[in-house]
């Protein structure tokens, strides 16, 4: 009942009621579903926070509006992030600080 879907700059989710989910399972129906339109905004940020909990690079194309400059700088001398090439990862004392340090980063 709980799952979300996003696929492009849309996000779906069933409703969150189990009453009614029930009772449209009962009636042969799909579940009542809530739909959410995302804004590049959101998108780029959200690619950000989860893009930095993978183990490979976060490719910085396209996200360098959506990055603190002057933070990114002052994470990469504390240890906590490394960057070059395009590409942007925690270090292994970031990951241990990762929503932390991500939330500086989209300050």
């Amino acid at each position: 009942m709980g799952a979300v879907s996003t696929i492009e700059n849309r996000r779906w989710r069933n409703a969150p009621s189990l009453a009614r989910y029930v009772a449209a399972l009962v009636q042969g129906q799909r579940p009542p579903r809530e739909l959410e339109e995302l804004p590049a905004e959101v998108r780029d940020t959200e690619r950000v926070m989860l893009g930095l909990r993978l183990d490979e690079p976060l490719p910085l194309a396209g996200l360098e509006a959506s990055l603190d400059e002057r933070e990114l700088e002052r994470l990469a001398r504390g240890g906590l992030v490394a960057y070059g090439g395009g590409s942007l990862t925690l270090t292994k004392r970031g990951r241990f600080l990762g929503g932390g340090v991500t939330a500086r980063l989209l300050a």
